[in-house]
């Protein structure tokens, strides 16, 4: 008799675990379906900045950046996305310094470049040292 109910009681704990296990993985994929939309949705929104806006738009006085560099002879780092950030923030002005992307020539003073257009108009490259700030404006 005692071998039965010690059985039972197994029997019982598996099931258990299984029902658990179970709702777990509902919930695990519900909230898995639900990340994965959120990050579609994030995609989609970076595709439709991935122009390059700046305050204003292309052709409203907007700046586009078209390439910021930053670093030292060859030691280089693509700096576009922390300009584009910068700017939207501090209204057009960047300050040239490893916070953009990393520190890519140690020990060496190292120059922001930053190629960028207002509207439709030429490109317009600015560079700064590191340390200063950069200003960049759209005035018509």
């Amino acid at each position: 008799m005692r071998l039965v109910n010690q059985y039972i009681v197994r029997t019982a704990a598996i099931l258990a675990l299984t029902a658990a296990s179970t709702s777990a993985f509902a919930q695990s994929a519900e909230y898995r379906r639900g990340y994965d939309d959120g990050f579609a949705a994030g995609q989609r929104a970076a595709g439709d900045n991935r122009d390059d806006r700046g305050r204003g738009g292309p052709g409203r006085g907007g700046i586009r950046i078209e390439s910021a560099e930053y670093g030292a002879r060859g030691a280089m780092c693509d700096a576009r996305q922390a300009v584009r950030r910068e700017i939207e923030r501090n209204g057009g002005a960047v300050l040239a310094g490893n916070h953009l992307c990393g520190d890519p020539a140690r020990r060496v003073e190292k120059r922001l470049s930053v190629v960028y257009r207002c509207g439709g108009d030429e490109p317009l490259r600015v560079v700064a040292r590191e340390n200063e700030t950069l200003r960049l404006s759209c005035r018509y």
